[in-house]
């Protein structure tokens, strides 16, 4: 089955229905879930004959890409990969299934979710991240590759941006949304780099 004719709104829905299901029924007692965050569906939206937007879970933050009556995946096969430009650069999807769900793309953004003090925490980078991707200045300088390719690497510095990001959270309001307007890096962007700027103006 693929659901291939739902608007964002009831994307957004059905993916939170889903995966708070696969909460519940599959992760329970899984030691990587942060209890303090819920399943939150964020920012989707119409996008290139898809739909795109950020799924929270307790143990992931990914950028999910559905596809619509448009759109043809027949052909891609679970486990591949398939690279697509945004105004702030190359992103690399994964194609998974499931059942009531059919075949969908997901670009991993944070896992575990540890870092995350909160449920508004993971919202707003997920908002940050979902503004920032469309934003053309903050085409990232670092090169070419796509987001997934650079993650690794990314990766093992965020342990040391884990405090930063943290200590940042409880003083968003007016300075997050001046934060959000400003270009930075893909890097920076992903991996936490809003709530630095947010932490530094206070």
């Amino acid at each position: 089955m693929q659901l291939k004719s739902l608007t964002p709104m009831g994307a957004a829905y059905h993916l939170e229905q889903l995966y708070d299901d696969i909460r519940v029924n599959r992760m329970t007692d899984i030691p990587i879930l942060n209890d303090k965050l819920k399943v939150q569906a964020v920012g989707f939206r119409e996008w290139n004959q898809h739909v795109l937007g950020v799924l929270i879970t307790p143990w992931f933050m990914n950028l999910m890409l559905l596809p619509t009556e448009n759109t043809d995946w027949s052909t891609y096969g679970v486990g591949s990969k398939h690279s697509y430009t945004f105004e702030a650069g190359s992103f690399e999807f994964i194609v998974g299934e499931e059942e009531r769900l059919g075949k969908y793309m997901s670009c991993s953004m944070f896992s575990p979710m540890f870092e995350f003090v909160d449920h508004e925490a993971a919202v707003q980078t997920a908002e940050a991240i979902v503004i920032g991707m469309f934003n053309a200045e903050n085409k990232e300088v670092l090169g070419s590759e796509p987001w997934d390719e650079q993650h690794e690497s990314a990766s093992k510095e965020s342990s040391s941006m884990v405090e930063t990001v943290l200590d940042g959270v409880q003083t968003v309001g007016a300075v997050a949304k001046e934060s959000l307007e400003k270009p930075m890096s893909r890097r920076e962007l992903l991996r936490g780099g809003f709530f630095r700027n947010v932490k530094n103006k206070t």
